[in-house]
């Protein structure tokens, strides 16, 4: 019988091993619909969800709840083994197809873990409908060499501005530039996902639900494609996909054209940071390992359904029974490299949420009791969120049959090996000052609210600190030299020695805590970001300080 392609969604029951004696039921929202090129689609509450071979769908159709599995495999797999035939069942259960594992459709609000939730409009298709009236009729191949054509020469003019993109990633932005390119994301993200729409209904698709979501900590709009799986050719799939970040690619690729010809300083430092931000927005969203538009289309070109989930599955499968001695199931995903692509969907959007935290922790460090409180919601709300799916994950291996002896055995060794790392790993430990020059001094300084009460000083005296640029996306290097504290003395320091933009004349409340002697430089050591060394601390005692200790500082000094 010819090997199926289909989802794998999780299912009630599923750690529960099939024997040739059950009896298993086709669930009651699984429908089959004819596609044009006689393979079959399956759709889960009416929504489209992998391409299957009429014999999976007859397999399917005869799981009445009352015929055993061994008489389905004489019936329709009498050459395969009961073995190879139960694995071929488990992999439909795991997906969502029999009868104890209903899903509920998205709807208006969504969440998908880790870090999604969805606010959506069930009118997408009416919606769509409309915009591809207005659209005229063309070819790939008159939106494809266009498109090309437009990336070389941008790519060209931003290595003639080398120089001016480095300027830019490693500067404060003016708060009126900020502004302005925040706006234009906003709306290039509106683009993004009507481009996905347009060249779904473009094809004949119909896009299900759009909306706004928070992906990952960050806002973005969305629409739903799921309906791709309609198209017979996997290329139209893999355009639908990658229609977005071509957008983004365009836009990216016209401003850094049009910064090139254009001579006014503050448009130009707009149109690069513009270029670089699509060019960011476009790298990440083609990573494969997360449910990016990179991720979707490698998934469309190999004609593998859900293949994140379904290898991550293969991962944990992998993971149990090396560990907690689970049992070995048949893999989800029929690819050598399953495994290791479902540990690399595993660890990067864990390395994507960290990063983004710690940027926001650097850019953040010094910005007193507002930048406090924002540090400590994003971190408390990505310590819930990851609490919860680590419970979650050991309760599924802890049903899957596993010995409970093994399971808490091997559990407490892991913890005892983590603790004990995170005791005897010693890291080097910093702290983040704004500094400012004051009668011809380097000071350092931490944003507050003006009051010294309950502040005490931090830096040792002649500790190493090295002085760089407060840039949005990087710092540069300005100098270096030794810091010792002073008497903490309230003051009004520039904006961009603390948050990474720049308005004219503004300036927030501070209070300097030490002075820095230069003992080199490579020019002028202005204003920006200083990052005093404060020796080195176990790892546990490190994080602690990061996470917890620098923000609460700036939010207990004004009490």
């Amino acid at each position: 019988m010819p090997s199926p392609r289909f989802p794998l969604r999780s299912a009630r029951r599923a750690d529960t091993p099939l024997r040739g004696d059950a009896r298993p039921r086709l669930a009651h929202d699984v429908t089959f619909e004819r596609a044009e090129d006689g393979r079959w689609i399956t759709l889960l509450h009416g929504v489209p969800a992998s391409r299957v071979s009429g014999d999976v769908v007859a397999l399917l159709a005869a799981m009445d709840g009352e015929t055993m599995l061994d008489d389905l495999r004489r019936r329709f797999a009498a050459s395969e083994g009961l073995e190879t035939f139960l694995r071929l069942v488990e992999r439909f259960r795991a997906s969502g197809l029999l009868d104890d594992a209903p899903r509920t459709p998205p709807g208006r609000v969504s969440f998908r873990p880790p870090f999604t939730v969805q606010l959506a409009t069930m009118h997408a298709p009416v919606i769509f409908d409309r915009l591809t009236r207005f659209a005229a009729p063309t070819s790939s191949r008159d939106v494809v060499l266009p498109l090309a054509v437009l990336l070389g020469v941008g790519v060209l003019a931003a290595a003639l501005q080398a120089e001016e993109l480095w300027h830019v990633i490693v500067s404060p932005v003016p708060l009126g530039a900020l502004v302005v390119v925040v706006v234009g994301l906003a709306s290039l993200t509106l683009l993004h996902e009507g481009a996905h729409g347009m060249t779904l209904a473009y094809f004949g698709g119909r896009p299900r639900r759009a909306g706004f979501m928070l992906f990952y900590l960050a806002p973005a709009f969305f629409v739903d494609v799921t309906d791709g799986w309609r198209l017979r050719d996997r290329r139209q799939r893999v355009a639908v996909a990658l229609a977005g970040p071509a957008v983004h690619a365009g836009v990216g690729a016209t401003a850094v054209v049009t910064a090139l010809a254009v001579a006014v300083p503050e448009v130009d430092r707009v149109l690069l940071l513009l270029a670089i931000s699509c060019t960011a927005i476009v790298a990440v969203n083609l990573i494969p390992f997360v449910r990016f538009d990179g991720y979707l289309a490698l998934m469309s070109a190999l004609d593998e359904p859900n293949l994140r989930d379904r290898s991550i599955r293969d991962a944990n499968h992998a993971m149990a029974w090396m560990l907690f001695g689970a049992p070995r199931d048949g893999r989800s995903l029929d690819r050598r490299w399953s495994v290791p692509f479902g540990l690399a969907s595993v660890v990067t959007p864990i390395v994507l949420v960290l990063l983004a935290v710690t940027r926001i922790g650097d850019a953040l460090a010094a910005g007193g009791p507002a930048g406090g409180v924002v540090v400590m919601a994003v971190e408390a709300a990505v310590v819930c969120v990851g609490a919860v799916l680590l419970v979650r994950g050991l309760r599924r291996i802890l049903r899957a049959g596993v010995s409970r002896v093994r399971f808490w055995g091997v559990l407490a060794a892991l913890v005892v090996s983590v603790a004990g790392a995170g005791s005897l790993v010693t890291v080097p430990v910093s702290a983040a000052f704004g500094f400012f020059p004051e009668n011809g001094r380097v000071m350092l300084a931490q944003a507050t609210a003006g009051s010294t009460a309950g502040m005490r000083p931090t830096i040792p005296r002649e500790v190493p600190v090295v002085l760089t640029s407060n840039g949005i996306l990087g710092n540069e290097y300005l100098g270096s030299g030794t810091a010792s504290p002073r008497p903490l003395r309230p003051v009004t320091a520039p904006l961009e020695s603390f948050v990474p933009v720049t308005a004219s004349g503004a300036s927030i409340p501070a209070v300097i805590v030490a002075e820095v002697v230069v003992t080199d430089a490579s020019g002028d050591v202005d204003i920006g970001r200083a990052v005093v060394d404060l020796g080195t601390q176990t790892l546990w005692q490190a994080l602690w300080a990061a996470g917890v200790e620098a923000p609460l500082s700036t939010l207990l000094s004004e009490k």
